[in-house]
């Protein structure tokens, strides 16, 4: 007999989700200082009490659903095995289907503390691909930091873009200068000395 955790009850992973596409739906609307954990609840139509006993702030909220996503995109990288930067594929297409949310969160209109977490995630997806390959520079704290802020600036730059470059262009550059970072060229690999 093996020792499973319980399944989630359905109630509450619905509730949940609910409150998570209203924050979504919301972020792209009015953004991330403008929205109130109110209108949170008004739009997923749950009472803000049952939002208190899920989260204790939008803050939170908003973790759970970064670190939902960084899960999603690392289990996808881990099944594909490419050859490449493992994460980029999965959360370029996640941003570019969400595009207005993502121009709300970490765009001009996005505030500082979302930007923050959404760097801190990308930044585990660096560590968690330096794991994976295994990596001498995994031995250095801050390359994983170098690589996750220069991909979030590059992001933030393709959300906001006018006529930005499809979201293909933007994988193949971004993943030969993360390759660069991470010991893919002499450069890279005296990082790891």
């Amino acid at each position: 007999m093996t020792d499973r955790p319980p399944e989630p009850d359905r109630r509450v992973l619905k509730t949940k989700a609910a409150l998570r596409d209203a924050m979504l739906d919301l972020m792209a609307l009015r953004g991330w200082d403008q929205m109130t954990i109110q209108e949170i609840c008004d739009r997923a139509n749950v009472g803000r009490s049952t939002f208190y006993v899920h989260y204790q702030s939008k803050d939170e909220l908003l973790s759970e659903g970064l670190n939902d996503l960084r899960d999603m995109i690392a289990a996808q990288t881990a099944e594909a095995g490419h050859a490449n930067v493992h994460f980029l594929a999965g959360l370029l297409e996640h941003m570019a289907q969400q595009r207005d949310v993502f121009r709300a969160a970490i765009g001009r209109r996005g505030g500082q503390g979302v930007a923050r977490r959404f760097r801190h995630m990308v930044c585990q997806l660096v560590e968690i691909e330096l794991k994976r390959r295994p990596h001498p520079a995994a031995a250095h704290p801050w390359v994983a930091r170098f690589v996750a802020g220069g991909v979030v600036e590059a992001m933030t730059w393709w959300v906001d873009a006018p006529e930005p470059p499809p979201i293909a262009t933007m994988q193949r550059e971004l993943d030969a200068l993360a390759q660069a970072a991470l010991g893919g060229s002499a450069a890279g690999a005296a990082i790891g000395r």
